[in-house]
């Protein structure tokens, strides 16, 4: 069998200045198409776990990793629910072990939020929407993230942070903690109601 190599040009860099950058879109406000803050699982990878991971093992996976939410999903990566930090707080392993479980033995399935239970948020209208009305739309949701469905190919497409909103915005709001969508919608009202700065669109 012979192998054909393509020949590749070499450039010194001597005469190299400049990086290539990223291209930041900027003056993103509350008024900015709700699609700008979507992470969309078409160009960013959803971050998976699976049901049977040892639920205090996955704490120290998430926090090692710096993320705050995983997609549950089974051995063929059918959606079967979401587990965060919050769901995995010791509150929640306290509650689990007086209800008879043993710390050690709870998995992640024992405390994931089940697909069930999850209410998303539809593709088509979160691409008629801007930032300010989805945050209104979720005051009452004490979690940080909200999943965003496709509805003509009936698949997860994606998901917004709370989190994503409050560093797009830039707002002085600490992300080193989880923020809800519900605390957010209440420091806009409160604090940042006269703010022209994040009204810019």
């Amino acid at each position: 069998m012979v192998t054909i190599m393509k020949t590749l040009t070499y450039v010194t860099t001597a005469d190299i200045r400049d990086l290539t950058w990223p291209v930041v879109e900027e003056n993103i406000g509350l008024y900015t198409p709700a699609l700008r803050v979507l992470t969309d699982f078409k160009t960013s990878s959803p971050r998976l776990i699976e049901p049977n991971v040892r639920a205090d093992v996955l704490v120290e996976i998430m926090k090692k990793e710096h993320v705050r939410m995983k997609i549950v999903v089974d051995s063929q990566n059918n959606f079967l629910g979401v587990v965060s930090l919050e769901d995995l707080s010791e509150e929640a392993f306290i509650k689990r072990i007086a209800e008879g479980y043993v710390r050690d033995e709870l998995l992640a399935i024992d405390l994931m939020r089940a697909k069930e239970d999850l209410l998303a948020v539809s593709l088509k209208s979160l691409a008629g929407s801007d930032i300010e009305s989805l945050i209104l739309s979720q005051k009452n949701n004490a979690h940080q993230h909200l999943l965003v469905v496709d509805e003509e190919t009936m698949s997860i497409r994606g998901l917004v942070s709370a989190n994503d909103i409050v560093r797009q915005l830039k707002l002085s709001i600490d992300v080193s903690t989880s923020t809800s969508f519900a605390k957010l919608n209440e420091i806009l009202e409160h604090e940042y109601a006269d703010s022209k700065r994040i009204r810019v669109a």
